[in-house]
């Protein structure tokens, strides 16, 4: 007895430095899977049991259970370390691939991230990580080693040079293995988007004009005719005469561009000085979408300056319109203004009206150069109906004669007369689709001799769905509308669709003269549209998740992402939004650019001893307002399917397979057996030696 005891704390200090001195793993996990399917895959999976895992990266253990196992005991003596070394090499390497959700070329996916761990027996160093193809290491909190029992990550992100199908590798090396770790990358990459900026005209001719004044402005319309949208990032003019030249337009810089919208560019030439002149009116646009692609217009301008003095008539309007009045009556007056923008007098030789219309005039004998006067025109009918005539302006000037159309209804005595006293045409400008764009308001007054009874305001047009009378409109139906007095009618703006959107919006009144319907215009706006990328289009479990299978949903659109219904087919998988950065329950947002998590379960993971024969499938099926309007993750749940882990050493690993043997435990176990039988053996044989 004294001899065992003495030699058995040598004996157990030799075995336990045996197994700390183990490899973290062997050096050719691939050769490792050669000898597990020749040694091992008769009665094991690489995922089947808790036992293999334990096994991972842990060729100690493995060599153990063949020791101390009897149904393992054939393979004693058949496999040699190096093949125990290789085995739980091949043991620990995973996972095999990592999926990227789809990309558009030249942007960058979010970062998925593989983890490195190492064993509690052995360190890791010299430790790389190299991403090929359109995918690139970023992040992670890796260096170039682990400490024994802990890990690190390796971020990887999808950057697509082209589009359809991508695929490459991240290639892991470290000093537990010889032959590098590869892992499959694979993303879908769209279309890049394209920037184009067109223009409907290249050139703006102004020909001879007077030195010192301003030309009429011309007009060139861009069109976004790209797939992106764009901001304009500079509109000028340039070149050697830029300082004859002046700009305007509704294209600026800060007001966006959707995909097929247009704007206008103008240009007005004031020659300086006598002589050619010449400059470019250049517009420069970005499409912050397409990777901030550069897009220019050019427009060439040129005139000559003319050192003739000469007048240059221009008028404020080129029509005036009465309305309608009672017959016997006097409109007040509407002004024309006459402008000088020549650089010499401007006279008159005569200024005439045609038609029940009479006009004054402050015009004189002249206006001289950079000044102004006023035509004032009334109207007289002399009977009922419709009337017509002109405002004749004959002068010195190269445009004369000019004329301006007049119109205007007589209306019999006892007659309500309705008319727009304020605006009668309204521009919304661009709205969202689907957004408010405001009220508009116009005075409806009743400049009649008898009160008027409003009947219905309607809307017609091609974009009449688009416009509504508000509520707050005190014109109603069935009211009434007294002599002298007014109304007010709001009318709003919500576009259902982009581009212009135009309609009109009259009034109905019986026994009253009615006004010409009102034009209501404006654009609508295509709305930013969201975008759902998933970190998983399949998820497998086994019954080490009890944890549950984390699913990430990213908004990689510009839009807020709205789900309306996350769905299970099958009742034994279930979903848990309490996690932290959880989604919540359906419906729930994403905002552009953010992500949030929903934790996937599977019930089988807690029974799997029940249903060991059987394999769960199912679909989790998730709903919004992206496109497409459904997107779908594949779940299968197996007994015998674990999840891909790592119990130790320094395989790539995304689970923690810890079982509840240890390599050390077991190995005591068996020692403390032996004592045992040994102290038997040896009381035995005392019980039995003959007495001398």
């Amino acid at each position: 007895m004294t001899p065992l005891r003495s030699a058995f704390p040598g004996a157990l200090a030799a075995m336990a430095a045996a197994v700390l001195a183990s490899p973290a793993f062997a050096a050719d996990p691939v050769t490792g899977q050669t000898r597990f399917s020749q040694a091992c895959a008769a009665c094991h999976t690489v995922a089947s049991t808790a036992v293999v895992d334990r096994g991972r990266n842990n060729p100690a253990m493995i060599q153990s259970a063949i020791n101390n196992i009897p149904a393992m005991g054939g393979l004693s003596g058949s496999v040699s370390s190096t093949d125990l070394a290789d085995i739980a090499a091949y043991l620990g390497n995973s996972p095999g691939s990592v999926s990227f959700a789809q990309t558009s070329v030249g942007q960058t996916s979010a970062v998925s991230t593989v983890t490195i761990s190492a064993s509690r027996l052995a360190a890791l160093n010299s430790l790389t990580a190299v991403a090929s193809g359109d995918f690139a290491v970023q992040g992670g909190t890796c260096g170039t080693s682990v400490a024994a029992g802990t890990s690190c990550t390796v971020g990887v992100v999808f950057q697509p040079t082209t589009s359809g199908a991508r695929s490459g590798a991240l290639t892991i090396t470290h000093s537990g293995i010889s032959s590098a770790i590869p892992i499959a990358l694979t993303g879908t990459a769209n279309a890049a988007l394209q920037a184009n900026l067109s223009s409907d005209a290249t050139t703006f001719a102004f020909g001879n004009q007077p030195v010192g004044s301003a030309s009429g402005a011309r007009t060139a319309t861009l069109t976004n005719t790209g797939t992106a949208p764009l901001d304009f990032s500079s509109i000028g003019i340039t070149g050697t005469h830029a300082g004859d030249f002046s700009h305007g337009g509704s294209c600026a810089v800060g007001t966006p561009l959707a995909v097929g919208a247009t704007c206008t560019v103008t240009a007005t030439f004031t020659p300086a000085t006598t002589g050619s002149r010449t400059a470019t009116l250049a517009v420069a646009a970005t499409a912050p979408t397409a990777n901030n692609a550069t897009v220019n217009v050019n427009v060439a301008l040129s005139g000559d300056g003319q050192s003739t003095a000469a007048p240059v008539s221009s008028l404020s309007a080129s029509s005036l319109g009465f309305g309608a009045l009672t017959v016997g009556r006097t409109s007040g007056a509407q002004t024309i203004t006459v402008s000088n923008t020549g650089n010499a007098a401007l006279s008159f030789s005569a200024i005439a009206v045609t038609g029940p219309f009479t006009a004054t005039n402050t015009c004189g004998s002249g206006v001289p150069a950079g000044g102004t006067c006023a035509v004032n025109v009334s109207f007289a009918p002399a009977g009922a109906g419709a009337a017509t005539g002109t405002l004749t302006l004959t002068s010195n000037a190269a445009a004369s004669p000019q004329s301006v159309a007049l119109s205007g209804t007589g209306v019999l005595a006892n007659t309500p007369i309705l008319t727009w006293t304020t605006a009668t045409s309204a521009d919304f400008g661009t709205v969202t689709v689907g957004a408010d764009g405001g009220l508009k308001r116009f005075t409806l007054s009743n400049t009649g001799d008898v009160a008027a009874t409003l009947g219905s305001f309607s809307l017609a047009g091609d974009a009449a769905a688009d416009y509504r009378v508000d509520t707050s409109s005190t014109c109603t139906a069935g009211s009434a509308l007294a002599v002298g007095a007014s109304c007010d009618l709001a009318i709003g703006f919500s576009p259902r669709a982009a581009g212009a959107r135009a309609a009109t919006a009259a009034v109905v009144a019986d026994n009253a003269s009615l006004p010409a319907p009102l034009t209501l215009t404006g654009v609508g706006q295509a709305a930013p549209q969201p975008q759902l990328q998933l970190s998983a289009t399949t998820l497998d479990f086994g019954p080490t998740d009890a944890a549950g299978r984390p699913l990430t949903l990213t908004n990689g659109g510009a839009g807020v992402l709205h789900i309306s219904a996350a769905t299970l087919s099958n009742s034994r998988f279930s979903i848990d939004g309490s996690a932290a950065n959880a989604c919540g329950a359906a419906p729930f947002s994403v905002q552009p650019g953010a992500s949030c998590q929903l934790t996937l379960r599977w019930t089988g993971a807690a029974g799997a001893a029940s249903d060991a024969a059987g394999t769960d499938t199912g679909t989790l099926t998730l709903q919004g307002d992206m496109t497409p309007a459904t997107a779908t993750v594949a779940l299968s749940g197996s007994p015998g399917n674990s999840a891909m882990t790592n119990s130790g050493g320094g395989g790539c690993t995304i689970g923690n397979g810890t079982g509840v043997a240890d390599p050390l435990l077991l190995l005591m176990a068996g020692l403390s057996g032996l004592i045992l039988w040994r102290r038997r053996d040896v009381s035995r044989r005392a019980a039995i030696r003959p007495t001398r």
